[in-house]
């Protein structure tokens, strides 16, 4: 993921980066102790407090970096750096592992900086602070639909943005963890009896990710709950699938070997059940 602009990135063109030096200057001065003024409370000039803020959080030192940036904006709130001490708060509480205050002051970027060289940023991270939610896919899969919501809006907004390759990366790594939650489910229902449900779990996680690492085990899913719902047509449909999706290099999904002499098996019973 791409780092919060810091004084020596330029982001947003060349009003902007001039911006950025001068904070570097104040920033360097903040931390010799050599800016008279700058104290916890923020009493220096904008450009000089926020620049302060923006050295600590360079520091990886979050928590400083919230507590002067929240000074900020109460000391400074017509000031012509507030764009850049909200998307910093967003960053700053990412780092600090907040993600819901990171979300909350990425949105308020939005909406009341519409025209923010960080706009762009900022809806991105909010994807990105939905995935950084995830707890895994047994849990709650709400962070991962949000993920994956934000993440698609992102490259329908910005097709050519600075982060649609991470943008794709974090869209695929939410549709890994929807898809192995709904397999999960399948393997529970399976065990509970609960064909047609198991059934329809598997089905549900491939339409989420055809090609996820444990699809095959999914297809398995599908063709077991066939064969104990006494559909044989059905499982004889769904084992092969399992083979033709394994190919020739079945070791490249998880026990992709294991479940392609599973499926031979199978087709074979079938076959000589003469069903």
């Amino acid at each position: 993921m791409r780092r919060a602009p810091t004084v020596t990135d330029g982001i947003g063109g060349r009003g902007r980066a001039a911006r950025f030096r001068l904070l570097g200057v104040l920033a360097a001065a903040a931390l010799a102790g050599c800016s008279a003024g700058l104290d916890r409370g923020g009493t220096g000039s904008a450009a000089g407090d926020f620049a302060r803020a923006q050295a600590e959080f360079d520091r990886g030192h979050h928590a400083e970096a919230i507590a002067l940036l929240e000074n900020f904006e109460r000391g400074h709130p017509g000031s012509q750096y507030i764009d850049d001490a909200v998307f910093l708060l967003g960053r700053a509480h990412q780092g600090n592992g907040e993600q819901i205050l990171a979300r909350a002051a990425f949105e308020r970027l939005r909406k009341d900086f519409p025209q923010s060289p960080f706009a762009e940023e900022a809806l991105f991270q909010i994807g990105r602070s939905w995935f950084l939610s995830v707890r895994g896919p047994a849990l709650d899969p709400e962070p991962a639909e949000e993920a994956l919501r934000v993440l698609r809006l992102y490259m329908r907004r910005y097709p050519e943005g600075a982060f649609v390759e991470e943008a794709r990366k974090g869209e695929q790594g939410a549709l890994g963890v929807l898809a192995e939650k709904e397999r999960l489910n399948g393997v529970t229902y399976l065990r509970l009896g609960r064909y047609e449900a198991a059934r329809r779990c598997f089905e549900r996680s491939l339409e989420r990710w055809p090609e996820a690492p444990r699809s095959a085990e999914a297809l398995a899913g599908i063709a077991r709950a066939r064969e104990r719902e006494g559909d044989a047509s059905g499982a004889r449909n769904a084992w092969q699938r399992l083979l033709e999706h394994l190919g020739e290099d079945p070791a490249r999904y998880r026990k992709g070997k294991e479940l392609a002499r599973e499926a031979g098996k199978r087709l074979a019973r079938l076959d000589a059940d003469g069903s």
